[in-house]
């Protein structure tokens, strides 16, 4: 199994993946039922992270406010960033 949905581990998740659908799977006659672990907090995934965000503000693209509008580039006309919603 390999969720990529997830990237991190939590307590949710690992009851799902970990307890309850391997226990379908065992029902099921699922021969072998086995879960990748997530990245979580590995340094190479924090760096790629790091790296993206970075690259996104550096960006002359739009960018995109919580409510799912284009801003504009310094967010001052964005009704999300009024609220202390943006960033």
């Amino acid at each position: 199994m390999v969720p990529v949905a997830f990237v991190s581990e939590h307590s949710e998740t690992l009851v799902e993946l970990d307890l309850e659908y391997s226990e379908l799977a065992k029902s099921s006659g699922v021969p072998l039922y086995l879960r990748a672990p997530t990245v979580g907090d590995s340094s190479g995934y924090i760096e790629a992270l790091a790296a993206m965000a970075v690259a996104a503000l550096e960006s002359d693209r739009p960018r995109v406010g919580p409510c799912g509008k284009v801003c504009d580039s310094a967010f001052g006309k964005c009704p999300a960033a009024r609220r202390g919603g943006a960033s």
